[in-house]
């Protein structure tokens, strides 16, 4: 009789054990992952919520962004347009593709374009990684005195960033074909002061 009341009091606690064991292994398998990803999906949405405010505050911006940009842009222009580039690689070929409708229309005749060694310029430190010249082209030229005078007004109207380097005029006994040697100055860019990297880094 005392084997069977013994045997029924333990059947609860082993029950009860039981009961425990399972509950502590779902939540240690289900409910703590469970916990735990809930967790990690929170935080990736706090991200990307952050990641969205930015990207509105952004786009609401993006109208005056762009609006500045063309600003700077527009103020570039004069200065970019007046860059000297070579054409065919050559800069006095650029400089007649300029020059000969000017002189044209004013009835001077060009003979001769040449480019002149470049004036350096003094630098900052640390240097620029792009460098801005004066190179100055040498024309050679045949007209009026009145022809050279207004070939050169339109050039500085036209022109307003090239300065005149030289002027040197031999007179010729007809007075309607003097020989003018007039030495331009043009802004250009120069050569890069600093190599850039190489794509992709550089070799090992």
């Amino acid at each position: 009789m005392s084997d069977a009341n013994a045997s029924s009091s333990k059947n609860p606690f082993f029950l009860s054990a039981l009961i425990l064991a399972v509950a502590v292994v779902i939540y240690l398998f289900a409910v703590q992952p469970a916990l735990m990803s809930i967790d990690k999906a929170k935080r990736d949405l706090d991200g990307l919520t952050d990641q969205l405010n930015v990207m509105e505050r952004d786009l609401k911006d993006s109208a005056r962004v762009k609006g500045m940009l063309a600003e700077i842009d527009e103020k570039q222009k004069p200065y970019l347009n007046a860059l000297l580039t070579p054409l065919l690689e050559s800069w006095a070929m650029r400089a007649k593709s300029l020059l000969d409708p000017i002189a044209s229309d004013v009835g001077l005749t060009i003979v001769d374009y040449a480019e002149q060694p470049v004036r350096a310029l003094p630098l900052p430190t640390p240097p620029p990684h792009q460098l801005f010249t004066r190179r100055p082209i040498r024309v050679v030229c045949r007209g009026s005195y009145a022809e050279i005078a207004s070939f050169l007004l339109r050039v500085e109207k036209l022109l307003p960033y090239v300065s005149l380097q030289a002027l040197q005029i031999k007179a010729q006994k007809d007075p309607e074909a003097q020989s003018a040697e007039i030495v331009l100055e043009w802004p250009a860019k120069g050569e890069l002061s600093v190599p850039p990297p190489p794509k992709g880094g550089a070799k090992k």
